[in-house]
């Protein structure tokens, strides 16, 4: 029968057998195109879920660290205004020493240039003892009265007086010197701390403000 069929049939037959067929193929491309097409929505929800959450842990990391800066960065002015206080107070009580110990100092070295101008002046008013003339031949000398003090003696004791005297004086004027020399170096000690401490401030303020 089928050699009874005319040729336009048999063509037609052999091209809607072969259009059948791509349309069998279209409709299973179609169902596997839109179960991945449904995976895709799936994973394209559970990604801008995940973009969400992390945009929102982003935002509260960064808010985070501008309130963390900003509360390290009133620490550090609070600090950074104490330490000048500081400073300031410091440098005052440094000079009002100063000035105390100067005043001080020339009180007691004039005290002690009067000492020893009255130590000096006692020196120079200080009698000569005068030997006494030689006794004559075979005359026994003739003892002191034993009521009569020896005046050497006397005068010996007064003189090692006046000059212990006038060497604590000294020793008192050169201890006070030393003092003023060891402020006078404190002093400047704490002067030149000071820019160091300022460089620090800014150096810790600058790594801050990278941070």
């Amino acid at each position: 029968m089928k050699s009874d069929m005319p040729p336009d049939i048999t063509i037609l037959l052999i091209c809607l057998t072969f259009v059948s067929g791509m349309f069998l193929l279209s409709l299973i491309r179609i169902v596997r195109l839109s179960r991945a097409n449904r995976r895709m929505r799936v994973e394209t929800e559970k990604m801008d879920k995940q973009a969400v959450l992390q945009q929102i842990e982003v935002t509260a990391m960064h808010h985070d660290a501008m309130s963390w800066r900003a509360k390290t960065q009133r620490q550090f002015d609070a600090l950074r205004a104490d330490l000048s206080h500081r400073l300031q107070q410091a440098d005052q009580g440094g000079v009002h020493a100063l000035k105390d110990l100067e005043d001080s100092h020339q009180q007691a070295l004039s005290a002690a240039l009067g000492k020893i101008s009255v130590l000096e002046a006692a020196l120079a008013a200080k009698p000569v003892a005068v030997a006494p003339p030689p006794p004559p031949a075979f005359v026994p000398p003739k003892p002191p009265p034993p009521s009569l003090p020896a005046l050497p003696a006397m005068e010996t004791l007064r003189v090692q007086s006046l000059e212990s005297e006038l060497a604590a004086a000294k020793t008192e004027i050169a201890l006070g010197k030393q003092q003023n020399a060891v402020l006078q170096r404190a002093l400047l000690l704490a002067r030149r701390k000071a820019p160091v401490a300022a460089a620090r401030k800014s150096t810790l303020k600058s790594v801050m403000r990278c941070a």
